[in-house]
């Protein structure tokens, strides 16, 4: 196919300079992508693209960027704007593209030529050998990769998406932590803190209780006995993890996309290889039963075959294949998801073909602030930096802070089932994520008055004041009569501006998966282990229960994900292949 197009590029550019078409000339479009206004610049002439730049963006690292990186390449190579977009980061592609195609338009080009489909690549079958074959890369896939690779052990990372991430880079990138020095002595000191969330054991009760207490408490204390030393683990990496101001959880600058980015430059670094838009579809066993490799599709459809001596599942959830989630969840029928289009369950239909074991699969988390028209979510954050969730009469109506399925079912009992998240600038210069929401058009405002968000609430203007005073109130006296509210009380919501997005619940997290223990061994039906399978992330079940709770994703991916990479270096090295 290249050399096709070399050839028409050649023949074009001869009939072009024979015809006399003009020289060379720069062409420029903006067009808005996922969180900016994206500029190109194509240079065209002799009947052909000889350049494509864009030259201004603010969208985001580590989603976005792949397309700014992939798609000029792309369109100049194939001398089409219509190529292939970025999986994972498609509004960002569809900007460039958009771009390109006006550029092109105003140079007159022919459209028939230059904006033609691409065409799809010759398959090329690609085999490769590894001690450990890590399926995935999001937080829990990258972190098993890492660790293997420090056993000793090679690694291929093989990824159905273009970019690497998963769930994970839709996230806020904090995780909870208990009993670590630094959180015990900022609590020694601020009273003005979330209460008996530091030790151990008040965490797994805490979690326990979240999950309805159907979590398996073995995995969830290992979890939570493991969150200071895997939090002091990322700090030796280079991350800098930094404990909030409620001294309950930890982050990572740069957010989730930093702790992406972060582990995938380790992996490589250290070694390991990375198959982007490569897929997974069967896990290979050997005489004995024990996994020893994969089978699957590349990046150009031909046939992939990993042979290893482990493998590690770290697939994901399933939150966005919707004909499961609402098999499994009738009630949640209609329901929109805020998962990336990956997250369809691929991992536990593999593992299960070869004689895995599921548990809690019928457990799907509704995180209670979706922003329904683009299926973002909006963090805890909000809510725990002080914002309030309003019904349309302008009146709270829960405690904000009270575990995520408590609030979605709250929200749903609202005569519209949706809600208004209200907070002010104050809440947006606390977190980065925040912010964020703001320039995809989530968050809308500023409001410079109290008349201002009940007009945008369609509400009472005196029903919102009276609320707001009440709140304000409340936060000054520290001490919410209404909900007994467990808030940091960091704030009120007196100082404006201020900024509000309508919400309701969407599916989130899916608490079920592939039955594990502590070693993240893959249990079979038969109560057994399989040899040379390990497994981390949400692609697992037991570690949540009937409902997670928020800041436990990230250390569940850290912690069983270095477990994991542990274990498989172990094995594999211990095994050869058969």
């Amino acid at each position: 196919m290249k050399k096709a197009v070399s050839l028409l590029f050649v023949l074009a550019f001869v009939f072009s300079c024979v015809a006399g078409v003009a020289e060379v000339s720069t062409y420029t479009a903006t067009y808005r992508g996922y969180t900016s206004d994206i500029t190109v610049d194509v240079d065209f002439g002799f009947n052909a693209i000889s350049d494509v730049r864009v030259v201004s963006e603010k969208e985001t690292n580590g989603i976005g960027s792949y397309a700014i990186d992939a798609l000029p390449k792309r369109i100049l190579a194939e001398q089409t704007c219509y190529v292939d977009m970025v999986s994972g980061a498609t509004a960002t592609s569809a900007a460039i593209r958009a771009g390109v195609a006006d550029c092109l338009r105003q140079a007159g080009a022919d459209m028939s030529v230059f904006g033609r489909n691409s065409e799809d690549p010759a398959p090329i079958d690609a085999a490769y050998n590894c001690d450990v074959v890590v399926i995935g890369a999001g937080a829990a896939g990258l972190t098993a990769a890492y660790e293997a690779l420090c056993g000793g052990a090679s690694v291929i990372v093989v990824e159905k998406m273009d970019i690497p991430g998963g769930n994970t880079v839709r996230s806020s990138g904090a995780w909870n932590v208990a009993a670590h020095p630094d959180q015990l002595a900022i609590h020694a000191t601020n009273d003005n803190l979330v209460p008996n969330r530091t030790t151990v054991e008040d965490f797994v009760e805490y979690t326990m209780t979240g999950g309805h207490d159907i979590n398996d408490i073995e995995l969830v204390t290992y979890m939570v006995e493991n969150s200071a030393p895997i939090t002091d683990w990322m700090r030796s990496l280079g991350f800098n993890c930094e404990f909030s101001g409620n001294a309950s959880s930890t982050s990572v600058p740069g957010v989730a996309r930093g702790l992406i980015t972060g582990m995938k430059d380790r992996v490589v670094e250290k070694g390991g290889m990375i198959l982007l838009s490569s897929k997974a579809e069967s896990i290979l066993t050997n005489d004995e039963g024990a996994a020893c490799g994969i089978k699957g599709t590349t990046s150009t459809s031909g046939a992939l075959m990993v042979n290893a001596k482990a493998v590690v599942v770290a697939t994901g959830g399933f939150g966005r294949n919707l004909e499961m989630v609402y098999e499994l969840k009738p009630e949640y029928e209609g329901f929109i998801s805020n998962n990336q289009v990956g997250a369809t369950g691929d991992g536990i239909i593999m593992a299960q073909a070869i004689g895995a074991d599921v548990v809690d699969m019928e457990q799907i988390q509704a995180h209670p602030t979706v922003h329904q028209a683009s299926a973002n979510m909006l963090t805890e954050g909000c809510r725990g930096a002080g914002g309030i969730l309003l019904n349309t009469s302008g009146k709270r109506f829960i405690d904000e802070c009270t575990y995520r399925d408590i609030v979605a079912n709250a929200i749903l009992e609202q005569d519209q089932q949706y809600a208004y998240l209200l907070i002010n600038q104050a809440i947006v210069d606390s977190n980065v994520n925040i912010a964020g929401y703001i320039d995809v058009g989530i968050l809308k405002g500023p409001f410079e008055t109290i008349e201002d968000v009940a007009e945008f609430m369609n509400a009472d203007t005196a029903s919102v004041r009276e609320t707001f005073d009440a709140w304000n109130g409340y936060v000054a006296n520290e001490n919410d009569p209404e909900f007994n509210s467990s808030f940091t009380w960091i704030r009120d919501l007196s100082e404006g501006p201020w900024y509000c997005a309508q919400v309701a619940p969407g599916i989130h997290h899916t608490m079920g998966g592939l039955k594990i223990n502590t070693s993240t061994e893959v249990i079979a039906t038969t109560g057994e282990a399989i040899p040379g399978l390990f497994a981390a992330g949400e692609v697992t079940g037991g570690v949540h229960g009937g409902n997670r709770v928020g800041g436990n994703a990230i250390l569940d991916c850290l912690v069983f994900g270095k477990t994991a990479g542990d274990s498989s270096a172990v094995y594999a090295l211990n095994h050869a292949v058969e």
